[in-house]
């Protein structure tokens, strides 16, 4: 009898210490963290979610960028639309040492690469017409915020990119790989393909020079 009784306690002390133990962390649990925390406050400090250089100025316009009605509005709307997003995690693989770490995931977003090359392809022209028939700067920028209320008014959401996020454990904790051109796959796809087309955009303006 006492014999069983010690194997009982036994069995409940190892319950109760697996029961107490703490769970791995997921590197899934790391990217939702950061996804929501984006749809809340895009202004918020990031870094310790990311594995090495990381700052959310890569949503955000440069601080020394001209402030002006036409920027301001510019950044307000843009924040909107880039934030206003679906996500669904798909899977996750971890590696056989689990050092590292795939997320995929599938982002519902408005198409704003398309958006953009639209608007700014339409906006050179009108500053350019309206530059030359006399017109001063703040009804260009009036210009400006008029067509940008009215290309991005009737923008739907539904662009679908399914993108891949890369994390690395770091002291126990999953981070996504942050640094230059780290994950550029998969912040396209969380920007409805702004990033790639920002890049095209400024690459075809290069060759024009």
């Amino acid at each position: 009898m006492k014999k069983l009784v010690a194997i009982c306690l036994t069995a409940l002390l190892t319950l109760s210490i697996l029961g107490c133990a703490k769970p791995e962390p997921k590197p899934s649990e790391t990217v939702s963290k950061v996804l929501d925390l984006m749809k809340t406050d895009i202004r918020s400090d990031f870094s310790s979610y990311f594995d090495g250089e990381f700052s959310n100025s890569n949503f955000l316009p440069e601080n020394d960028v001209e402030e002006n009605e036409f920027t301001k509005m510019m950044e307000t709307r843009l924040i909107e639309l880039y934030t206003d997003f679906d996500y669904v995690i798909v899977s996750e693989t971890v590696s056989e040492d689990k050092k590292t770490a795939v997320v995929e995931v599938e982002f519902t977003t408005h198409d704003l690469g398309t958006f953009f090359i639209s608007f700014i392809t339409q906006y050179i022209t009108k500053a350019l017409e309206l530059a030359f028939s006399g017109k001063g700067e703040d009804e260009i920028n009036k210009a400006g915020v008029d067509l940008f209320e009215s290309l991005s008014t009737d923008l739907k959401k539904d662009k679908i990119s399914r993108v891949q996020a890369t994390l690395t454990l770091v002291d126990g904790q999953w981070l996504i790989d942050g640094g230059e051109n780290a994950n550029i796959s998969f912040f396209n796809g969380l920007t409805g393909g702004l990033i790639e087309s920002l890049e095209e955009f400024a690459e075809s303006f290069e060759e024009t020079e």
